[in-house]
């Protein structure tokens, strides 16, 4: 976080939010999701998620409310010129929105002071908000844990999930409802969770990864969009070039005068940039205004990267079945995610020792990987299935720290990798393994590694990425044992 963005005040991050969103032009709806206990006649926030939408109020889909005697979650959908009284009430400390009103605290019973605004970039590593479908304006807010308001409200915290199970239109408790009826993918903890605020006005344009194609002479990529009000300000930039040192070329495409078709409830539009056969990389970029909202980098077919995958391609051409191996789900692919993994951290340059293919492979992990040139040492465990089947988590963290014991002088980072997306993944789950110094790769991970190898990069450079992914994890537990 910058020295600027800590000087500022709650007042004033609220008001560059507002000012963002008016000054937009994108967004018609603020659709509010808020989950409250009853305080005697007031009703306490714990978790508020609001929305900015591009469509008018009356076309934004309703969800049923949940309605207990000492619980609610309701939403509020108002139109787009209601936002600054909305944001205003919440960082005064009351939110005064028919049906109810709703007080937001921090602790010591004050409003809620730790208010920040901040541009969640998808190709940024850090995002305050929890928010990954679109680059996004965010304005967040944090009060006091949801634990202590519960109680502070009179009611047994442990007893808030059966409230929410216990009646019509019931969730399958706190986290639950936050997921799904507050749209937020990892959803919430109770314990130690604070109470939370966040508002997200996406700019609705991106790459889709799953479809770029690079050539001879061009690169095709996959614009994906919301509405034509993101498409009508939105550009696509290029830079493309061989070696480092030598110029690079830049273009750019108004992305209003591509050809869009709809597909579900998007628009997308194929684009392409040319290249030269002496290039090896290409990196676009989707720009709105000033803000990068995504990026792509792509390895040229030209440059083959490797040895080791010119290798393979002769052996698995187009390394069709590596890629589709390394995607595979079900039990009965394990064999053949397993042999992907230890590919792939081949490609990247790692001495491989697989084995997932000895005779008792329950009593070790699935690969041993050694990074060129250094002591350090990679115990490698894969799973198709959930993170802790079999109890996979405590038993990498064991054999990791066996291996510590044995090789003294050397580094050993314990890497659990799931063939599952992380939005799949359960917050306990991920927790778990953060919490013991595990490297968890979920498959969009994996496909950057793939990525990675494609472009050359070198052991090296993956062990740089692996070690601040750890460092991230650890301040994560921090703050949340902090909170």
């Amino acid at each position: 976080m910058s020295e600027d963005t800590l000087e500022r005040s709650p007042v004033e991050d609220a008001n560059r939010f507002i000012d963002l969103v008016n000054g937009g032009g994108f967004w018609r709806s603020v659709d509010l999701r808020v989950c409250a206990i009853r305080s005697g006649r007031r009703w306490m926030n714990l978790v508020t998620r609001g929305f900015l939408d591009h469509r008018p109020p009356r076309s934004v889909p309703r969800f049923s409310p949940v309605e207990r005697r000492q619980f609610r979650a309701w939403q509020i959908v108002r139109p787009v010129a209601e936002i600054a009284s909305i944001v205003r009430g919440i960082v005064s400390g009351m939110m005064k929105l028919r049906p109810r009103y709703v007080r937001y605290v921090g602790r010591s019973d004050q409003p809620a002071a730790d208010t920040r605004y901040s541009f969640n970039e998808l190709a940024g590593t850090y995002r305050t908000a929890a928010y990954d479908l679109w680059s996004c304006h965010s304005l967040v807010q944090y009060g006091s844990t949801i634990f202590d308001v519960v109680m502070q409200a009179g009611h047994d915290p442990f007893e808030l999930d059966g409230m929410i199970r216990g009646g019509p239109n019931a969730y399958d408790g706190l986290p639950d409802l936050v997921r799904r009826f507050c749209a937020r993918p990892r959803g919430l903890k109770m314990k130690g969770t604070t109470t939370v605020v966040e508002l997200i006005a996406p700019l609705a344009v991106r790459f889709d990864p799953e479809r770029i194609s690079p050539s001879a002479d061009r690169v095709t990529v996959t614009a994906r969009a919301a509405a034509d009000v993101f498409v009508a300000n939105a550009d696509v930039i290029w830079t493309v070039g061989s070696t480092i040192g030598e110029p690079v070329r830049h273009g750019s495409v108004r992305l209003a005068a591509c050809e869009w078709t709809h597909e579900g409830d998007a628009l997308v539009s194929e684009l392409d940039f040319p290249v030269e056969n002496v290039d090896s990389t290409a990196t676009a970029f989707v720009v709105i205004g000033d803000r990068c909202v995504d990026r792509v980098s792509v390895p040229l077919a030209s440059t083959a990267s490797s040895i080791r995958i010119k290798t393979h391609d002769a052996l698995d051409p187009g390394l069709e079945r590596f890629r589709k191996q390394l995607r595979a789900r079900g039990k009965n692919k394990s064999q053949q995610f397993e042999a992907a993994v230890g590919l792939l951290f081949f490609f990247l340059g790692f001495h491989m020792h697989p084995l997932s293919g000895h005779a008792r492979r329950g009593d070790t992990i699935d690969h041993l990987a050694q990074a060129p040139g250094s002591s350090l040492m990679l115990a490698i465990e894969c799973t198709v299935g959930a993170l802790d089947t079999g109890g996979k988590v405590g038993k990498l963290i064991a054999r990791s720290e066996h291996m510590r014991n044995q090789l003294p002088g050397s580094e050993v980072i314990a890497v659990l990798a799931t063939a599952s997306s992380r939005e799949a993944l359960s917050e306990a789950e991920v927790e778990k393994a953060e919490r013991d110094d595990v490297l968890l790769l979920a498959q969009e991970n994996l496909q950057e590694l793939w990525i990675a190898a494609q472009a050359g990069e070198t052991s090296v450079q993956v062990v740089d990425w692996f070690r601040q992914q750890l460092s991230q994890a650890r301040l994560r537990q921090t703050q949340g044992s902090v909170a």
